[in-house]
């Protein structure tokens, strides 16, 4: 059934007690939703135990699982990479022409004295250059005839050039290159035909140094001038060493910029660890890598910014404004509105508390099964629907928590759909039965839509199987757990605020409770008439979809007030009527009065509110027909006797939900059915007809939210009943 009320008449419902109570436990939730993650952040959440501290290279002793999804930049591995990257990078060298032009020109400028072509002689050449000619080079070059030292200048001219375009390698810094282990390098060198420098990887096998280069340029000379003479050639290339300097140097600063270049293109190394993956395997060696990532979990700590946190805070706002407001309108009775609503409130922010407590027992206990499994996520929806007999509720509580759940700092990208279909499950299992044993039952089958969420959501999730059997069995504890504490928190809600409860109404429908033996007793006829009620009530109700128990407890008890005056009652009466003996007023007031008495003894006896509200209104405001048209017949005989319409109607308020119209129905219908002679479907059906009109004329069923195609339904269900009641049998000898 919904409310249809405004906000305004939702208002009035409440206190200003139980509304401030309100406004204090909405904001608490919402203080608890968004501050709690603040408060305890995914580093207290995500820490890893080990059972003792390894060392790298040791067996483990133990499964080692992420306790949730986290990403971090592992700097030590990041470190070997880039180290990795810049050592890829070969030594640079680089091709000098400065020096290169130097060194020829020395040499032409000393060949030239030789020859007497300048106006130095060969000491002063040497001096200017820097050279000392240890090997008397110039002194053997000047007893030489002219045209062999014609043919050795020029032989020298050009290996110096030859060695100098080659490029020659300073022997220390290859031996330093080869020590740091590399047997390659890059190296400007200039093109064969021109001096244009190029880059090249080159081997320093191949590559020419100071050390060897006499050798080789005696090689040189005896294969390029055989009949020239050892000793010619020995000193061409004496000649040619005192000018020969290395031109191709290592280039310290160039090296380390493309080092830094390519270390920097090698990024970081960062490592993505998902909720629920193997970090370490038991019985296998523990790694370096291992450790650290343990370690880094463990440091890790998110601190949620102040956008982050005034969006969650808004968008829990809108949850819980949406979630209250659909409650406001599905609560069945507006007057329960502040008791279920500050009830919700209260038990929601514990359950928020009660969360958190078990997100961080099960990361310290380092268990390996899905957090979200073992969340409080089903008491609530649960509770309220068994509270409030509608699922609805049940469910809207169920999108309020999985959409607090969002925020949770365990929570993964599928959290809310999981814990929705979980609820949706348990809650949609929960039958308005009669017996407190039905929730096993209900257990029974939301454990296994349980298990099979659970196996979907975890392969979903890529979960290792061990977490995905865990989780499985953790979410059935769950299930079997939640109705538990339902079934023992029930019966006591029950007690203290006096809540209608499928199963608080089965054991007031008994008919053996001693408020029914007390009218049996004394009110034979009506404790009869009560019970044709409450089986047509309870029959129309279930019909149109109402509260069936609501309405066959209320027919039960709807006469009780009777018990005080029987005898004034039809129904009681053996021949006699005692209404013959004194004035229509007097009967009217009598009659009135078993609404006040019934509401009182119901009170008393601790009805719920809405059975006393059947009581209080199933004759509405409607006028007692009979005395009144006795009264206007008096009057009638009577001088100036005037009659008030007033004295003759009820005092009640009309019904104001479907189960008390139908009450109203229902006992008119009984009573008036009595009144046939040889009934039959036709004259049930029109005898019911001409009630409803007269209940609609009178304006009597207005506020009870009662449809025509509702009144239509009711009126066969009652057809049907009051055949079965006067059903005809064969006459017995």
């Amino acid at each position: 059934m919904k409310n249809n009320i405004s906000l305004k008449e939702v208002r009035k419902e409440f206190s200003n007690a139980q509304f401030a109570s309100f406004v204090i436990l909405f904001v608490l939730a919402i203080i608890l939703g968004v501050g709690i993650p603040v408060v305890v952040p995914n580093s207290t959440l995500q820490n890893v135990k080990l059972s003792k501290d390894y060392v790298a290279g040791e067996l483990a002793d133990e499964d080692v699982y992420a306790p949730a999804s986290v990403s971090f930049v592992d700097e030590v591995a990041t470190k070997e990479k880039r180290e990795e990257s810049a050592r890829s990078v070969l030594p640079y060298f680089t091709y000098n022409v400065s020096s290169t032009l130097g060194c020829l020109t020395d040499c032409n400028t000393y060949m030239d004295a030789i020859l007497k072509k300048g106006s130095l002689d060969p000491g002063k050449a040497l001096e200017e250059a820097g050279i000392v000619d240890s090997q008397q080079v110039t002194e053997r070059l000047e007893s030489l005839g002219v045209e062999k030292k014609n043919l050795i200048t020029r032989i020298v001219i050009e290996n110096l050039e030859s060695i100098l375009k080659q490029g020659l390698f300073s022997e220390s810094d290859v031996v330093i290159t080869r020590q740091d282990g590399y047997d390659e390098v890059t190296a400007e060198l200039p093109r064969k035909e021109s001096y244009e420098l190029v880059g090249s990887t080159v081997k320093l096998s191949d590559v020419l140094t100071e050390v060897g280069l006499y050798e080789y340029l005696v090689q040189i000379g005896l294969k390029g001038y055989p009949t020239l003479g050892f000793d010619n050639i020995m000193l061409a290339a004496e000649a040619t060493m005192m000018f020969a300097t290395p031109n191709v140097r290592y280039n310290e600063m160039k090296t380390l910029q493309l080092r830094d270049q390519e270390a920097a293109r090698a990024g970081s190394v960062v490592i993505r660890v998902e909720k629920g993956d193997l970090i370490i395997g038991k019985d296998t060696v523990i790694t370096e890598q291992q450790l650290r990532t343990i370690e880094r979990i463990n440091e890790i700590r998110v601190d949620t910014p102040i956008s982050a946190l005034i969006g969650q805070a808004v968008f829990l706002i809108a949850v819980l404004t949406l979630g209250v407001g659909v409650m406001f309108y599905f609560i069945p009775y507006k007057f329960r509105i502040p008791l279920y609503t500050l009830m919700f409130l209260g038990f929601f922010d514990m359950s928020i508390i009660v969360s958190y407590f078990v997100m961080i027992a099960a990361s310290n206990l380092s268990l390996t099964v899905s957090l979200d499994s073992m969340l409080p996520y089903l008491f609530l929806p649960v509770f309220f629907t068994c509270v409030t007999n509608k699922r609805r509720i049940g469910l809207t509580i169920g999108f309020i928590y999985a959409g607090f759940s969002v925020v949770f700092p365990t929570s993964g990208k599928y959290s809310f759909f999981y814990l929705l279909s979980m609820i949706e499950a348990a809650v949609l299992f929960v039958r308005f039965g009669t017996n407190r044993i039905d929730t096993i039952y209900q257990a029974f089958y939301s454990s296994i839509c349980a298990a099979a969420i659970t196996a979907i959501y975890c392969l979903v999730s890529d979960f290792t199987y061990t977490v995905l059997v865990n989780s499985i069995i953790v979410s059935v504890l769950n299930i079997v757990i939640s109705f538990i504490v339902v079934n023992v928190l029930l019966p006591i809600v029950e007690m203290l605020f006096n809540i209608p409860t499928t199963f608080r109404l089965h054991e007031l429908s008994y008919a053996d409770s001693p408020t029914l033996n007390r009218l049996n007793q004394v009110a034979q006829g009506t404790f009869n008439h009560v019970r044709n009620v409450s089986d047509m009530a309870y029959l129309a109700s279930k019909e149109i979809g109402a509260n069936a128990e609501l309405a066959r407890v209320g027919a039960l008890y709807h006469d009780i007030g009777k018990a005080e005056h029987p005898e004034y009652f039809i129904e009681n009466q053996s021949g006699k009527n005692i209404h013959d003996q004194i004035n229509t007023n007097l009967s009217a007031a009598v009659i009135k009065s078993h609404v006040k008495l019934g509401v009182e003894k119901g009170r008393e006896i601790g009805l719920p509110q809405e059975v006393l509200n059947i009581i209080s209104e199933h004759h509405g405001n409607d006028i007692i027909t009979f005395f009144f048209n006795e009264a206007k017949k008096d009057a009638a005989n009577r001088a100036n006797v005037l009659v008030s319409e007033e004295d003759f109607r009820y005092n009640g308020q009309i019904p104001q939900t479907p189960e008390s119209g139908i009450v109203m129905l229902a006992d008119c219908v009984e009573a008036a059915s009595r009144t046939l002679k040889n009934p039959n479907t036709q004259k049930y059906d029109r005898l019911i007809m001409n009630i409803i009109i007269s209940k609609i004329n009178h304006n009597q069923l207005s506020d009870s939210k009662l449809t025509l195609t509702d009144l239509i339904q009711i009126k066969d269900t009652f057809i049907r009943s009051l055949v079965g009641r006067d059903h005809q049998r064969i006459e017995y000898d």
